[in-house]
């Protein structure tokens, strides 16, 4: 392992691959494990039980591991360090890039060869396949999946119980939602489920429990409140069926 002289807290049962780099000030827990080639950035925090895989790259001042509430809740009433405590697993795959200020809670599995931007939040019970790209501040609130080659733009939000499948493109800024009555009837909260190839314009807006099939398309500012079918074309407030799209697109 290689560092600089101030090495941080770095706990004895932390398994850490002797060709990594852990740069000063960092936090590493108990029950985490580094592995060949990974590179943790300055004041960076992880937490046990955390799996880093080969090549991945950690920015500066991230929080990989964060405790769950209800672990929190048990770290507040024992007093315990959170460097000895060991929540549910967290793995990320090799060659992965976390940029700076990212926090990832406990209980996630980040595939292999993906990117994050700045400052993004993944809340527990997330998986995200491989070679996927997740942009600058956006928030992923828990209870997601997410398949691979998905490309995830700046400011892009996700909320509980929300499924995307592959080779998904979700434009700048678009928000998917999973309450229905925002607070004013009971109501089973569900996000919406958006299939393979699907395309979804900047600013878009997906209402709850819903269905994008396959290689539909959502025009930019476009507001989604019904389901729709393979291929189609969708614009407008609320958003209708334009077209299907045409033979020669992906």
């Amino acid at each position: 392992m290689k560092n600089n002289d101030d090495k941080g807290n770095i706990h004895p049962e932390a398994e850490i691959n002797k060709e990594c780099f852990i740069d000063n000030k960092c936090t590493i827990g108990k029950g985490v494990k580094v592995g060949k080639d990974v590179y943790i950035s300055q004041g960076t925090l992880i937490y046990g039980e955390t799996i880093i895989e080969k090549g991945t790259f950690i920015g500066e001042n991230c929080i990989i591991g964060h405790p769950q509430r209800d672990r929190l809740k048990t770290i507040i009433q024992t007093r315990i360090k959170k460097v000895d405590s060991t929540g549910s697993l967290v793995t990320i795959g090799e060659e992965t890039t976390i940029r700076s200020g990212s926090i990832i809670y406990s209980d996630v599995s980040i595939g292999s060869y993906c990117q994050t931007g700045h400052n993004v939040l993944i809340r527990e019970k997330t998986t995200i396949g491989e070679n996927t790209l997740i942009g600058t501040n956006c928030v992923i609130d828990g209870n997601v999946v997410i398949g691979k080659n998905v490309s995830i733009q700046t400011g892009v939000y996700i909320p509980l119980y929300s499924e995307i499948g592959d080779h998904v493109f979700m434009g700048p800024y678009c928000k998917l939602t999973n309450d229905k009555y925002m607070m004013r009837k009971e109501y089973a909260l569900k996000g919406p489920k958006i299939e393979n190839y699907v395309s979804i314009g900047a600013n878009a807006v997906i209402m709850p429990n819903i269905t994008l099939k396959e290689r539909t398309i959502i025009g930019a500012g476009s507001i989604v409140t019904k389901s729709s079918q393979n291929g189609d074309i969708l614009i407008g407030n609320p958003a209708r069926v334009l077209k299907k799209i045409p033979n020669d697109w992906k």
